[in-house]
């Protein structure tokens, strides 16, 4: 009766321990950004960005990958903000700072969501900054085609 009684004790000693743990990834379950802020920075994307980083945000030569593994293998430890401060003061190449900071908002959100980040309540510029590699895992969700064009066949 008493190895039962340890088992029981140490059961309940670990589910009070994992319990904070759970509860807060589902706290860090959304992203610092709402659905509209998605949709507006994918307009803004294709309008602004998709010449050079590629419509699949995979980017070509030297301009990088915007979605993805590698994407998240150098941002994975930065912050949201730190994202959205990094494309205002140097994007679009050869006018930085050109756009509102809605629109850096949103284009922030659009590259958050291509890697995984789901949408939540809250507007991008009111949301406190979060480490990326805790809303995002370089997954794009169905409804993006991101990734490597498929190979040409040959002819």
């Amino acid at each position: 009766m008493f190895a039962h009684f340890r088992v029981c004790l140490l059961a309940l000693a670990a589910g009070l321990l994992c319990a904070p743990y759970a509860m807060a990834q589902t706290e860090l379950a959304f992203g610092p950004f709402t659905q509209a802020q998605v949709e507006a920075g994918r307009k803004a994307y294709m309008t602004s960005c998709a010449s050079c980083h590629q419509a699949n945000l995979q980017g070509q030569g030297d301009t990088l990958p915007l979605a993805g593994r590698h994407f998240i293998a150098g941002w994975g430890n930065r912050t949201s903000q730190d994202l959205y401060n990094l494309i205002h003061a140097t994007m679009p190449a050869g006018a930085p700072n050109s756009l509102d900071d809605q629109t850096y908002a949103n284009l922030t959100a659009f590259i958050l969501y291509a890697n995984g980040a789901k949408a939540g309540p809250t507007m991008f510029l009111a949301a406190p900054p979060l480490r990326i590699s805790l809303i995002a895992n370089g997954f794009a969700p169905g409804d993006l085609n991101v990734g490597p064009p498929p190979p040409q066949p040959a002819r």
